[in-house]
């Protein structure tokens, strides 16, 4: 089917507005921590719980969801996922207590996984090869944006009004993706007659709520006996879909080595960089005496140079036949970062903060478009939403693992329920350190994985 000018608009711009909201809210979430802990009397390792709630939650339901978006259509999935967004939105500005706001978080999950879920395989179904790289980078571009904004507004926000206006702040951009994604005229659906794995799709939760729930409660005991659980229910799981008629996930895609690999080198990018900018929120709010608007300005530097190099990147993958190059630069890049903001310490080097976060967003810009528009030349049209799926499942296990990383190490070197205080700085910056150590191990090994997925065809 040919689409219009204006219904690939329509799509881009409703994915644009859906896509700008997930980091836009988690990073203006990372300034209002402080805020929120010391409102509802949250210890550090409680705070990271509101981040990891949400991206557990959006793990379990981002393969059911896009199989749903193959029977019932992808403009459905994504329109109801918009809807229950400004419901969970509202409920979170409201929660009386942390246990709510998680529930109410948990909510947001199930949302953001019908967005994500439809909105990479909608560009590439209205959208032809040779326009997809930029129409992907113009998307994540948008991702970035939401990145980059996200500190200093949510610092002003949380400065001027509360933690809780946040949430009523996001509720207009919804909005605008679900009036946008109203008025493109077609529903696509891949396979409409085919039925619901049910069974599939609650075995594919369990095992991803215990592998999930094990990683972020690491080092507990619980913890390493919820992951083994997680781990056989993840292989057992892998081996009904591979007997199944309808399953949730294809594994046979997993065959295309150039596929598997680009998904592994995707992981690894985001368990590498997420959690740097959550320990960073914090060592500027302590140790750098910081405001919450002071500490967003400086984490600005990151996204700023992901905003100005994604598209950019996008545009041109249109025009390399050799789809590893970039996203390789990219990695190696972030690696860089990475050692440079190792020299951070007690004493504050603001320079070198700054400029090792631009790295990583140099990395970052330079390997997310290009690496999601190689997945999806990969794969074949009807396979696009299980792939647009996969794609974001593999973003978001590779940020819980990468928070997982972060609440362990917090957990380990200050203890579960303790607060940031000037007399366990030292303990905090082991704690980062190790962290760092954890996401340039993770940056390296995607390098290595991104290069060798194997030559153009």
């Amino acid at each position: 089917m040919a689409f219009t000018t204006r219904e690939k608009r329509l799509v881009l711009a409703a994915s644009c507005l859906a896509i700008f909201v997930n980091p836009l809210i988690g990073t203006m979430l990372n300034l209002a921590l402080p805020a929120i802990g010391a409102d509802l009397g949250a210890s550090a390792h409680q705070q990271g719980w509101i981040t990891s709630v949400y991206f557990i939650v959006s793990v379990i339901f981002l393969m059911p969801a896009a199989r749903l978006a193959d029977i019932f259509g992808k403009k459905r999935i994504f329109m109801f996922g918009a809807a229950f967004a400004i419901v969970s939105l509202l409920l979170c500005a409201a929660a009386p207590n942390l246990i709510v706001l998680y529930i109410f978080r948990g909510m947001s999950g199930i949302s953001i996984a019908c967005i994500s879920s439809t909105s990479v395989s909608m560009l590439s179904d209205v959208y032809e090869r040779h326009e997809r790289g930029a129409a992907l980078g113009i998307n994540t571009m948008c991702v970035y944006l939401g990145t980059s904004l996200g500190p200093t507004l949510g610092g002003l926000v949380t400065d001027l009004a509360s933690w809780r206006a946040i949430f009523l702040f996001i509720i207009p951009f919804m909005a605008g993706a679900l009036y946008c994604m109203g008025r493109f005229p077609y529903n696509i659906r891949n396979t409409p007659d085919q039925p619901f794995a049910l069974p599939s799709a609650v075995m594919y939760g369990v095992a991803i709520a215990f592998t999930m729930f094990g990683v972020i409660s690491l080092p507990e005991t619980y913890g390493f006996v919820m992951l083994a659980v997680g781990l056989v229910c993840i292989c057992l799981f892998i081996l009904r879909e591979r007997g199944v008629r309808f399953p949730i996930i294809d594994v046979g895609m997993f065959r295309n080595s150039r596929f598997s690999r680009s998904m592994v080198a995707l992981f690894l990018n985001y368990a590498a960089v997420y959690c740097i900018t959550f320990f960073l929120s914090l060592y500027l709010q302590s140790i750098g005496e910081m405001t919450a608007t002071q500490a967003g300005i400086v984490l600005m530097a990151q996204p700023v140079v992901q905003v100005i190099v994604t598209p950019l990147a996008g545009r041109l993958s249109d025009r390399m036949t050799d789809l590893r190059i970039l996203p390789t630069v990219g990695m190696v890049m972030s690696a860089v970062g990475i050692v440079l903001l190792m020299g951070t310490g007690l004493e504050m080097n603001l320079w070198l903060i700054v400029i090792g976060q631009m790295f990583c967003g140099l990395g970052y810009g330079l390997f997310s478009a290009p690496n999601t528009s190689a997945i999806m030349s990969y794969v074949e049209p009807a396979v696009y939403n299980k792939a647009s799926g996969l794609i974001a499942t593999g973003r978001q296990v590779g940020t819980m693992v990468s928070m997982g990383v972060a609440t362990c190490l917090i957990s380990i070197y200050l203890g579960s329920e303790a607060m940031i205080e000037v007399w366990n700085y030292p303990e905090f910056i082991q704690a980062m350190s190790m962290a760092l150590y954890v996401s340039l191990a993770f940056c390296l090994v995607g390098a290595f994985v991104s290069w060798f997925r194997g030559r153009p065809q």
